[in-house]
């Protein structure tokens, strides 16, 4: 068993389905097989033994409508009768009560048996090694008369047949064999085409990249599901990978210009400011500016990181909206005094599903960008409403606003409009990636609707889960 079992495991699966095809057909076959033979063997020997019984019957009704005649003479004269009803490979005989023959007709070249007389009707199937034979035996019994008549029929007929169907289902049995095989073969095939395909593709794919993609096939069924679900995968990979590009690209980018200040003004120092109390104190204010940005942008970068990782969020987590909201709106107030900030909430909040550090990091993002790019109109109005099935926050101000062909742009990573004057008021570009990601996360979607000195209105709305 465990040979077996080895020896399967090693094969290939076009193997293992052309042998599962054939055996499953191999082993249908063979039971249907059986039970056919087993059946037309059945309905042959009850023929064979109808025929048997007709002619004794027969005989013995003619014999007794004679009854009174009934003799060893009578036999004698009338033996021409047993010769009449004979039939080919049979034996009618009839013997007295001592086993002496009395008459005898044989038609065909058998061996025959020791005469046995009955007193009820007899029937025996008798199997010898060469042959089977049945045996009929009947009392016959009148005033002048007491003996037996038998009937001996060979079944060289019913053997003779069962011998060439036995022949004919093994020839079928193994053109079976072969036919499942060779559709075990096509079948495998054309099972396996669209696995085959996939390694192909993988195999292109880590050889070529991310460009290749499984066929789609328009039939509807499993492979064609994992055909689809494959290249959504690829789809999905090739973005991140993409992303994941792009992130470095820009990452890098943005710690070099820090990087090389700092690196200007510490040349600067080591040349000139050790002497000159000038030069060392803006060197020194530059630095520490510069070592403050390249905090925040480190600190950005893990927040995002933290945002696209969906198993650091907290799942099934209510957060107290309204109350976070407010105590959030309030600090703002007491660090930016100069900025009247208006709060509506028209209803109680309830139901929101997202964890309270994530709602207010998306909220101080958003609150932060209002402050930077509102120079002149020092207004920020937040509000917040729930629907039957959702949570709707709104932060609108009146600063300077977004060009229009920038707002499909401003949720990317490092996207900055004016990167000269967002680097003046210490913008890394990653808030709105952050809060965006935050978002999404929480099953929930984000918007901007903005107009040049006008102002920025940013629309969230959060399912709920209303118990």
């Amino acid at each position: 068993m465990g040979k077996t079992t080895a020896f399967l495991k090693k094969l290939t699966w076009r193997s293992k389905i052309i042998i599962s095809c054939s055996a499953a057909i191999f082993f249908t076959f063979l039971l249907f097989n059986f039970l056919e033979y087993n059946m037309v063997s059945k309905w042959m020997l009850n023929r064979e033994n109808s025929i048997i019984q007709k002619t004794l019957e027969d005989i013995t009704t003619y014999y007794k409508q004679n009854e009174n005649q009934l003799d060893d003479k009578y036999f004698r004269e009338n033996a021409s009768l047993l010769k009449k009803l004979n039939d080919k490979n049979q034996l009618i005989r009839v013997y007295d009560h001592a086993g002496h023959i009395i008459a005898l007709d044989k038609n065909g070249d058998f061996d025959t048996f020791e005469p046995v007389t009955v007193s009820i009707k007899t029937m025996d199937h008798i199997k010898s090694e060469n042959n089977e034979t049945l045996v009929a035996r009947m009392p016959l019994v009148s005033k002048n008369f007491q003996g037996t008549i038998e009937i001996v029929r060979e079944l060289t007929a019913y053997n003779k047949m069962m011998s060439q169907l036995f022949v004919v289902m093994m020839i079928f049995g193994l053109a079976a064999i072969l036919l499942s095989a060779i559709f075990g073969y096509f079948l495998a095939k054309q099972f396996l085409w669209p696995v085959r395909e996939l390694a192909m593709t993988m195999k292109k794919i880590k050889e070529n990249g991310f460009q290749e993609r499984m066929h789609i096939y328009t039939r509807k069924d499993e492979l064609s599901e994992l055909s689809n679900l494959f290249n959504e995968m690829m789809d999905e990979i090739e973005n991140s990978f993409s992303q994941q590009k792009q992130f470095i690209e820009d990452a890098s980018h943005e710690l070099r210009t820090p990087i090389s200040i700092l690196e200007g003004h510490i040349s600067l120092l080591n040349r000139w400011g050790k002497k000159d109390a000038a030069i060392l104190d803006e060197s020194i204010a530059a630095v520490l500016q510069e070592m403050t940005r390249l905090k925040k942008l480190v600190v950005d970068l893990l927040e995002l990181t933290r945002a696209e990782n969906s198993r650091l969020l907290m799942q099934g987590e209510k957060a107290e909206a309204q109350s976070l909201i407010q105590q959030t709106v309030r600090n703002f107030e007491l660090i930016h005094p100069e900025f009247d900030f208006k709060l509506i909430i028209n209803q109680s909040l309830d139901g929101l599903l997202i964890p309270e550090e994530h709602l207010q990091q998306i909220l101080i993002i958003l609150l932060d960008n209002s402050i930077k790019y509102s120079p002149n109109e020092k207004k920020i109005t937040i509000e917040a409403e729930q629907s039957t099935d959702s949570v709707i926050l709104t932060v609108k101000d009146a600063g300077i606003g977004i060009p229009h062909e920038h707002l499909t742009k401003v949720f990317n990573r490092f996207y900055r409009i004016d990167k000269a004057r967002n680097r003046k008021n210490g913008g890394t570009g990653l808030g709105l990636s952050i809060a965006k990601r935050l978002v999404e996360k929480n099953k929930g979607t984000i918007w901007i609707e903005s107009e040049e000195e006008k102002g920025t209105i940013v629309k969230i709305v959060f399912p709920i889960n209303v118990n």
